[in-house]
């Protein structure tokens, strides 16, 4: 679900726009994430007012990579989920 809300938070962005939060998140896990933890305690200043968990951001940074540059490897694999997430979408929208 959460590579679902990404790719739909990223339908009204320029890709400009999804690769500055990609990055962004990317630089903020360089000091880790905490994935397993549910709380939502992280912010960007891409976008700003909101909280995100460690998971979402994860979710997020896949989509916007595989949206930006699908042959970058980020160093984990959501593809079974982000595939799932784009069967979801394509349901919705039908």
């Amino acid at each position: 679900m959460y590579c679902l809300a990404a790719i739909e938070e990223f339908e009204v962005l320029a890709p400009a726009g999804i690769q500055a939060i990609a990055f962004e998140i990317a630089a903020l896990g360089q000091g880790g994430l905490s994935v397993k933890e549910p709380s939502w305690k992280y912010a960007l200043k891409s976008l700003p007012g909101r909280e995100f968990s460690g998971l979402l951001l994860v979710s997020m940074m896949y989509v916007g990579f595989k949206q930006i540059d699908p042959s970058v490897n980020v160093g984990f694999d959501l593809s079974k989920e982000y595939e799932r997430a784009h069967a979801l979408r394509q349901a919705k929208q039908d």
